[in-house]
């Protein structure tokens, strides 16, 4: 089976360099902004009932890759409440037996808000923080139907609940999230183009009926002195209906996936706002997924209070 033909299936199963602090809001006039460049291979992928096999089957070793950059900040309007956003500039590749597809531009840009929560309740523990992260996920024009797609091509609301607490006088932290994804099948802010016999990097547009999902992730933090943080990390997406039919060329987008993923990441501060970040991602479990190696460069300052 043409690798061009599950590349679909794929970009909804990267891994994105968030901030890691979902559950606290930033101070009023306070920003935090990242820059990161992701680098993802895989060679080989889940079927939709486990079944582990190559990515590609006329490829030997990597068949996809993906060398992105992702500009990702937050301001806090009021102490409660910060918004957020993402913004991919993405650059695909895949192989089969006989071809090598790249795409690159802007994907679906993710804007929302983090509502800060600790103030209504009343929890009995270490500097808790609570926050509700409602986020879009909104295709900016790209064309859904070209091989390697920037994105799925259809707008996404997701809400998360994230519960932080602070471990002082250690230097540690934790905080861990669920949430819900309800996927539109809005596809009007992405253009579909006519496919002709000899237009090998295009694919029928199907606009599938994606099943909504169930987000979750955790992380652990501890600081080495003012120098350092170190992190444990985890998250996973679950389809809240079971994945049903594989890749094929039927039906080359998942409409139903579910995977986990884990990892760590080392931060440097070299000065107290800046910080040099590492993140590296392995894909444990999948259905409908591809078992990547996911790492993230990237810079972080904050501004403000």
């Amino acid at each position: 089976m043409p690798a061009h033909l599950l590349v679909f299936a794929l970009l909804l199963c990267m891994v994105v360099p968030e901030a890691r602090t979902q559950a606290w809001p930033q101070p009023k006039g306070g920003a935090y902004l990242k820059l990161s460049r992701g680098r993802s291979t895989a060679a080989r992928q889940w079927d939709f009932d486990g079944t582990e096999k190559p990515y590609s089957p006329d490829v030997d070793g990597n068949a996809f890759f993906d060398r992105s950059v992702y500009l990702y900040g937050e301001y806090g309007l009021t102490d409660h409440l910060t918004l957020v956003a993402l913004i991919p500039y993405k650059r695909l590749s895949v192989l089969d037996r006989q071809f090598a597809f790249t795409t690159e531009g802007i994907g679906s840009v993710r804007l929302g808000v983090r509502v800060g929560l600790k103030s209504f309740f009343h929890v009995r523990a270490p500097a808790p923080a609570m926050a509700l992260n409602v986020l879009v996920t909104v295709p900016v024009g790209y064309t859904r139907n070209l091989t390697p797609s920037l994105g799925p091509g259809q707008a996404d609301v997701e809400a998360t609940f994230s519960y932080g607490a602070s471990f002082y006088p250690l230097p540690a932290y934790a905080q861990a999230s669920l949430g819900l994804r309800l996927r539109t099948g809005l596809y009007a802010l992405s253009v579909a183009v006519p496919c002709g016999p000899r237009d090998t990097g295009c694919v029928e547009d199907g606009r599938p009926a994606y099943a909504d999902e169930w987000l979750f992730a955790g992380e652990v933090g501890f600081s080495l002195g003012r120098w350092v943080l170190l992190q444990v990390l985890g998250q996973g997406v679950w389809s809240n209906q079971p994945p049903e039919t594989g890749f094929n060329p039927v039906n080359p987008i998942p409409t139903r996936q579910r995977f986990l993923k884990g990892g760590g990441g080392l931060t440097f501060y070299p000065l107290p706002r800046l910080g040099l970040s590492l993140q590296g991602f392995f894909t444990p479990f999948g259905r409908n997924t591809i078992r990547s190696t996911d790492w993230f460069f990237g810079a972080e300052y904050r501004l403000g209070p």
